[in-house]
């Protein structure tokens, strides 16, 4: 019997090789990979970061060169958001973190940024929240003056880039008002009564009817959470069929405004349902008024907004539903598509603020 000359028998020598150049090549690619991070990620993303790259060396308690071990980590984390803390860090900006105001002229930042910092802080409800007057600011010295004068004095080219600017602000918005709706507000109570006015400005000119918002997702939504009685659920639809999910968008776009208020009777919720339909056709009716002094600046200023915002917010809520589970729909683990750094649960009203999320 001869031996197969293209059989080979590895031996413990050729292992041992093998694991080193293994070994080798996954410690170089994570240098390589630790050394190209982006210095645009904010600290929290690298801390994160170079704790996973801390991972894939194999050791996960001893600290690397920059000191990410696990708690390390962990604990530098809290600090961040922890307002008690010194290296505490109030979200000032959505594009820039405290790092990248390093390099601005002094007079900049010693003059104007930190009393502006010193004064939000005592108007925000949590110091961290910084970023929202800072977003409220500036939505209501730019959006609302380029609103009014296009009704003053319409041009295309005018119309356009206020549209193009509103669509930028739509999603960074949405997410303000997200966290508005779910706490009551985002400013402290010296500031309530501008708390609970300045949405009523803001949320036409960014493509949302007024309340519909609350009620529709908080007293809606996460109360179904993507059961079968949830308006936008997605469990009686072909998720992967494009069909559907223009069926989904178009029934939403059209019949909301009545299929909201009579979900609310079904459950025994007539003020819900009063409300809720009396916000969303004083919306409407509002929109026509504002369509009958001036179509062309009502187009790019209301009509447009909100067409292209319940469109996204459609797309936005299919692709973070697709996969519900059709068995047991309510069930938080079997129809969530993530579970790195997220809560699984989506029904509780109130839930915790994002810095501790």
């Amino acid at each position: 019997m001869t031996k197969d000359r293209f059989i080979h028998t590895p031996n413990f020598a050729d292992f041992t090789y093998s694991w080193t150049r293994l070994a080798t090549y996954k410690a170089s690619l994570c240098c390589i990979m630790e050394s190209s991070i982006s210095p645009q990620l904010t600290q929290a993303d690298m801390i994160v970061l170079r704790n996973l790259f801390q991972d894939i060396n194999g050791d996960e308690t001893k600290p690397n060169a920059s000191g990410f071990d696990d708690q390390t980590s962990i604990d530098l984390l809290a600090c961040l958001s922890d307002e008690t803390s010194d290296k505490f860090q109030p979200t000032i900006f959505t594009g820039w973190d405290e790092k990248d105001l390093l390099g601005i002229p002094d007079a900049f930042h010693k003059n104007l940024l930190q009393p502006y910092v010193k004064w939000a802080q005592h108007v925000v409800r949590r110091p961290t929240d910084v970023v929202f007057l800072t977003h409220t600011l500036l939505y209501l010295s730019t959006s609302v003056p380029s609103a009014i004068y296009l009704y003053y004095r319409f041009t295309w080219a005018h119309g356009i880039c206020h549209w193009l600017m509103q669509a930028w602000y739509a999603g960074a918005f949405t997410l303000m008002l997200h966290n508005h709706i779910h706490n009551n507000g985002v400013l402290s109570k010296d500031y309530a009564w501008f708390d609970r006015c300045f949405p009523y400005v803001l949320e036409p000119l960014m493509g949302h009817t007024w309340d519909s918002y609350y009620y529709h997702h908080v007293k809606h939504h996460h109360t179904e959470s993507n059961g079968p009685d949830d308006l936008s659920s997605t469990i009686r639809y072909q998720r992967d069929e494009l069909k559907d999910l223009l069926q989904y968008i178009g029934r939403f776009l059209i019949l909301v405004w009545i299929d909201l208020p009579l979900y609310f009777l079904r459950k025994g919720k007539r003020a819900l349902a009063f409300k809720s339909f009396v916000s969303e056709l004083s919306s409407y009716a509002f929109i026509y008024i504002a369509a009958t002094h001036n179509f062309r600046a009502s187009l790019f200023v209301l009509m447009l907004p909100l067409l292209q915002m319940r469109i996204a917010m459609m797309v936005g809520n299919w692709g973070q539903h697709a996969f519900v589970d059709d068995i047991e729909p309510t069930s938080d683990l079997r129809s969530s598509i993530t579970l790195i750094d997220v809560p699984v649960s989506h029904s509780p009203p109130s839930p915790p603020h994002m810095s501790n999320i």
